[in-house]
């Protein structure tokens, strides 16, 4: 059960218990409580991790009070027992506890002197290759949580759990969820597919590395690629890669992308790989819904994304690097594609459902309350 106190914007859910263990606070997301559809999120997958985090609080006793992590005004009470946050709040809130509440950051992405810095890197490498100046999109707000908290925890692999190490406190992955799972889908024409390559991504088209891969496509006329994304909600990306996503011939620009339509499963029935060669990120969960649909992943390592035996490791963000990537995919057999597809899916199912991030997290809490 749980009660929503709109003077405060907070959501609270009590335990089942009469007296409650202790009191917590999460900094996250109020509207996966209040009511509002699924669909709301359009596959993201903080709604559902959110929930898991409230709840698994929830089940051991504790009094679990919400708060959406951009609300400045809030503050947890002196005697909270924990309070969870992504990181800007944890450091406004670390010297107002009377003592024993454990500070966690929920880290999302990497720490944001790591992602700023990569992003910015991109900007000036685009400027000095193309000739033109963009806009930063994907600027984190500097903030000293990990330094605040006694110990995180981390959606991504050894990339974001590296960008923290240096503060000494104690990191735990629990990788992220999948927003989509997708039965096997074996009718394919492999042939075909090994060809043809998909970028799929949010904000931040040369954070996410969308300038690389398509000029490495322009080089390539013989592969192709399906652009799913909103570039032309960044106008200066949009001006300076006009041509490429409008006039090539082998690069097809689709637009926003709902991945549980009829739509991406034709894409994931024709399509051999995704390629998201990011700067930074915390998971790359668009990544991870793709290989749900038995994707293969060409990522980089700043993507977050374990490539195992199935993917491929784009060295550098560079646009020679994607086309190395792109060459490799493009050389394998059908028979190899297959295979490495349904290691990619199995990988996926294996380590990237809402049940697994269920169990980490609830080994997490549990070591943490011993």
């Amino acid at each position: 059960m749980f009660s929503f106190f709109p003077k405060s914007r907070t959501v609270r859910l009590e335990p089942e218990k009469k007296k409650p263990t202790g009191f917590v606070t999460l900094s996250y997301l109020t509207a996966p409580f209040l009511g509002a559809p699924d669909s709301a999120a359009r596959g993201h997958t903080n709604w559902q991790e959110c929930r898991v985090i409230a709840e698994a609080w929830r089940e051991r006793g504790f009094c679990v009070e919400v708060v959406d992590r951009k609300d400045r005004r809030y503050a947890p009470p002196a005697t909270a027992d924990a309070v969870v946050d992504l990181g800007v709040n944890l450091e406004r809130w670390a010297g107002g506890f009377a003592g024993g509440c454990r500070k966690i950051l929920h880290a999302t992405g990497a720490h944001w002197l790591t992602q700023n810095t990569a992003e910015l890197l991109r900007l000036e490498n685009l400027k000095k290759r193309r000739g033109v100046s963009l806009f930063p999109r994907r600027q984190n707000i500097p903030n000293r949580g990990i330094e605040s908290a006694d110990v995180a925890c981390v959606l991504g692999n050894d990339f974001t759990i590296g960008s923290f190490l240096f503060a000494g406190r104690p990191v735990h992955r629990i990788p992220i969820s999948s927003a989509y799972e997708f039965a096997w889908k074996a009718e394919r024409d492999r042939e075909a597919c090994r060809r043809r390559f998909l970028w799929i991504g949010s904000l931040g088209m040369v954070h996410k590395g969308l300038d690389l891969v398509l000029e490495a496509f322009a080089a390539r006329p013989h592969l192709h690629l399906t652009v799913c994304g909103r570039p032309e909600k960044e106008p200066d990306f949009w001006d300076a890669y006009r041509h490429e996503l409008k006039e090539l011939p082998n690069i097809h620009f689709e637009g926003w992308m709902d991945m549980g339509s009829p739509r991406f499963e034709e894409i994931r029935r024709t399509h051999g790989a995704v390629v998201y060669p990011s700067c930074s990120e915390g998971g790359g969960g668009a990544v991870i819904h793709c290989m749900h649909g038995g994707l293969v992943p060409l990522v980089t390592c700043a993507a977050s994304v374990d490539t195992g035996n199935f993917g491929l490791a784009i060295a550098e963000g560079t646009v020679e690097e994607v086309g190395t990537a792109l060459d490799s995919c493009a050389a394998w057999t059908p028979a190899e594609l297959e295979a490495r597809s349904r290691a990619t899916w199995e990988h996926a199912r294996g380590n990237h459902s809402l049940a697994a991030f269920r169990g980490n997290y609830t080994r997490f809490l549990d070591q943490l309350l011993r």
